[in-house]
């Protein structure tokens, strides 16, 4: 269910029957020219909704909070639209919301977070409410997480690449222009941090080779993720 279509008083009845608060993390960014800048929002977003859904049958209920839809994107903040979030005040902004749903009665608080920017600001901000308020903070980077799963329905793994891609072309597939889609695979030796460095590891914004991505994929990929979250959830809730 999702929190924003209640009423406070449904919201005070349901929270005392779900086991944990689903809390989808993403950003505003940059995704090649073939992807939508709410890529990293949409992927654990349609995530969280088949997760919910595997789980209720196992009569296991969880609520799915508002997303938070801005993120840390220092590399990416070259390209135009990309929103970029101070790593501190993404942070200081996530340890409010959990530190409001602890104080809410909610025990266990799952992060699903889409965007590789903000790992660090989400640990330490789990970390700050775990201590003080006892909550426990289950945090899953899902293309991370899962990375043998999706390395053997894709043949390749990165940013606007095959496996987004192919996500997105079964979640939105009128947003995907795989006209626009090419790219390859960069890294560097070291963490080069500089103001345009996203120009030289990210060209066009992308990070791979986006041209193999179908929707076939991007439903296999749903399915195998969702399904190892529930899974994990179910033991963990």
């Amino acid at each position: 269910m999702r929190m924003e279509e209640l009423t406070w008083e449904e919201f005070e009845k349901i929270k005392a029957k779900v086991f944990a608060v689903l809390l989808p993390v993403g950003s505003i960014e940059a995704h090649g020219k073939h992807l939508p800048l709410g890529t990293d929002v949409f992927a654990p977003l349609e995530i969280s909704k088949r997760v919910e859904k595997k789980l209720k049958e196992r009569r296991i209920e969880i609520l799915i909070a508002p997303p938070i839809w801005y993120g840390h994107s220092f590399v990416l903040n070259v390209y135009p639209g990309t929103i970029n979030v101070e790593a501190d005040s993404l942070r200081r902004y996530v340890r409010d919301v959990l530190r409001e749903f602890a104080e809410e009665g909610f025990r266990k608080i799952v992060i699903l977070n889409g965007h590789g920017g903000n790992m660090y600001p989400l640990i330490e901000a789990s970390e700050e409410v775990a201590e003080s308020h006892g909550a426990e903070i289950i945090l899953i980077n899902w293309w991370i997480d899962f990375r043998k799963e999706i390395l053997e329905i894709c043949s390749s793994q990165g940013h606007a690449g095959e496996d987004e891609t192919s996500v997105m072309l079964a979640i939105t597939p009128e947003l995907v222009k795989m006209e626009k889609a090419k790219g390859e695979k960069r890294s560097s030796p070291v963490r080069v941090i500089r103001r345009d460095i996203g120009l030289e590891l990210f060209p066009d914004g992308v990070n791979d080779n986006p041209q193999g991505a179908t929707r076939e994929k991007g439903e296999k990929l749903l399915e195998v993720v969702s399904e190892r979250i529930a899974t994990l959830l179910e033991g963990l809730l």
